[in-house]
């Protein structure tokens, strides 16, 4: 999925919500620490939504999609609806390209299914544009940001894509100077790569994803680098970190 290659997921909230009673989701039963969870692992690559700590950007940002809605006092379980037939219908709000004529790609089509689906909608609509930060169970589900320095060994540079969201598990990394194996395993169904650059130095390693591990071997001068994923969008996402050469 390509950086703004999405069409939105909400628009005009308002009018959607006139035709949606067939669609909300009466039940309260949903698992909402699922649902955050599921999110994060499936949609924060491409989706903003500042609880769950995702920062995608090939999708809309889901609080700005929400904000105006939420101000104007439309109830959760209209949200609920809104997100839950996207799940279930990716491209009801597909668009087309002017200058090719081609659709624009949507959301994958079952991307989460059954009650993992109605999880997924519940804590979209509980978390979208409003303030604050979760708490309790909720609090320790969701993406993760980049902590800590990931450390060459013998030859190796080991820097792993988080468990979920736009990250990699360290923050910054170090190496000595001389010819380094940098390698990144990526548990996440979404596809991720690793790449530096500085130092005349621009290399990366293959897309991987579902436990792919994308690697390469390069020269490494002293000096400092950085190292991201080159996938559209993922950088400025914020996957991205400082490499230091001793």
């Amino acid at each position: 999925m390509r950086r703004g290659g999405y069409a939105p997921v909400v628009v005009g909230l308002a009018a959607v919500a006139l035709g949606l009673s067939g669609c909300e989701l009466k039940s309260s039963g949903t698992d909402v620490v699922n649902g955050k969870t599921l999110f994060a692992q499936k949609c924060g690559a491409c989706h903003t939504l500042a609880r769950a700590n995702t920062t995608g950007t090939a999708g809309p940002n889901l609080d700005e999609a929400f904000a105006q809605s939420r101000a104007d006092g439309l109830g959760q379980s209209t949200f609920r609806g809104v997100v839950y037939r996207q799940i279930l219908n990716p491209n009801i709000n597909s668009q087309v390209d002017p200058a090719t004529e081609k659709d624009i790609a949507s959301m994958p089509p079952k991307l989460v299914t059954g009650d993992d689906a109605r999880d997924v909608a519940a804590y979209v609509a509980q978390a979208a544009a409003v303030p604050g930060k979760d708490t309790g169970k909720l609090a320790a589900a969701g993406a993760k940001k980049a902590e800590g320095t990931a450390t060459e060994k013998n030859g190796t540079l080991a820097i792993p894509v988080a468990a979920a969201g736009l990250a990699y598990r360290f923050a910054d990394a170090t190496a000595t100077a001389g010819q380094v194996k940098i390698e990144s395993k990526n548990g996440q169904p979404i596809a991720h790569d690793i790449a530096i650059e500085g130092n005349g130095v621009n290399a990366k390693g293959p897309v991987v994803q579902s436990g792919g591990t994308s690697q390469f071997s390069t020269d490494l001068k002293p000096g400092t680098y950085t190292f991201f994923c080159s996938v559209p969008g993922h950088r400025e996402g914020g996957m991205e970190g400082k490499l230091t050469v001793k």
